[in-house]
């Protein structure tokens, strides 16, 4: 994924190209098991060295996957039509990127949360118009933000395995050079994103 900005429409009709032309379905016709469903951002920013995507800390203090690192999203809430609403909603509560700052680009099929069960619909984007410094983060969700450039991450991830509920699974994980651990189903959305722009399928 080597590559730069200095033409910042060659990385974006690359991003544009690779990932399914934008939709927001009802979620009334998101059909899933799942106990409940929910929609993050996975939030492309033209890098100073190439394409750059953001990550969340969780607070501590929730109750859900406290302390992981995630993209910006949440849970549907009433109001919400569909998967690209939520995220777009929820990121602006978690970060201060405010919607029309956001050209949706695709939504891939859902990713399931381990533990919760939750399905998680990922949104992919890119964000203009917004500085890196003017993040205005949730006090109450949010402990922190790093910008990870997609180049830094390794082509093939370190895989590791967990038991829940007496089954294993496996996920990729990936360091930030912060030291930020990234696993679970932001690791598997992470990943399907890069190998959907080195030439996979997402």
């Amino acid at each position: 994924m080597k590559g730069s900005w200095n033409d910042a429409r060659e990385w974006k009709d690359r991003i544009t190209v690779v990932f399914s032309p934008p939709a927001d379905p009802p979620w009334e016709n998101v059909v899933t098991d799942a106990p409940g469903k929910s929609a993050v951002l996975v939030p492309f920013f033209a890098g100073p060295g190439g394409p750059e995507l953001l990550f969340l800390r969780r607070s501590a203090k929730l109750r859900h996957h406290a302390g992981e690192i995630c993209f910006p999203g949440g849970m549907r809430e009433q109001g919400d039509f569909g998967p690209v609403s939520t995220a777009l909603r929820e990121t602006a509560e978690e970060t201060g990127i405010q919607p029309d700052c956001v050209e949706t680009l695709g939504i891939l099929a859902p990713e399931y949360a381990v533990v919760s069960g939750v399905a998680v619909l990922p949104v992919v984007g890119m964000v203009t118009r917004f500085k890196p410094e003017d993040l205005d983060l949730s006090s109450g969700e949010t402990e922190g933000a790093c910008f990870a450039g997609v180049d830094l991450f390794p082509d093939v991830p370190v895989t590791k395995t967990v038991e829940v509920r007496g089954t294993l699974h496996e996920y990729p994980e990936y360091r930030l050079e912060n030291g930020w651990i990234i696993w679970g189903v932001t690791a598997r959305i992470l990943r399907r994103v890069l190998e959907s722009l080195k030439g996979g399928i997402c």
